[in-house]
């Protein structure tokens, strides 16, 4: 499908992969010390334009029930407040029967 013939279509795969991408890099650096960090990284943590470590803590932090948007953490407060990943839990045991991790604690 991507290719000269579907520029369009090169230009989504091209910037969704980069987006991927620069999202797993923002991952890693919410698990970072500060001095591992350049200044720049630790300015868009501090503005919230990525997640830093304090906010990222919180997922990992028992009963593992909330707190999974990695990139900025934005969204955490309305999709933990909807509900929207125990409906997904649900889904997925309802599809595999395998239980969340949040359930065994």
């Amino acid at each position: 499908l991507a290719g000269p013939q579907n520029p369009l279509v090169s230009l989504f795969f091209t910037v969704f992969c980069a987006l991927e991408i620069g999202s797993q890099e923002f991952h890693k650096w919410s698990h970072m010390m500060p001095k591992q960090l350049n200044p720049f990284i630790l300015g868009i943590q501090k503005a919230g334009l990525v997640i830093d470590r304090t906010p990222h803590a919180m997922h990992h932090i028992a009963p593992y029930e909330g707190n999974y948007c990695i990139v900025s953490g934005v969204c955490n407060s309305i999709l933990d407040e909807s509900g929207f990943f125990r409906r997904l839990e649900r889904i997925v045991y309802d599809m595999n029967g395998v239980e969340a991790n949040a359930w065994k604690i």
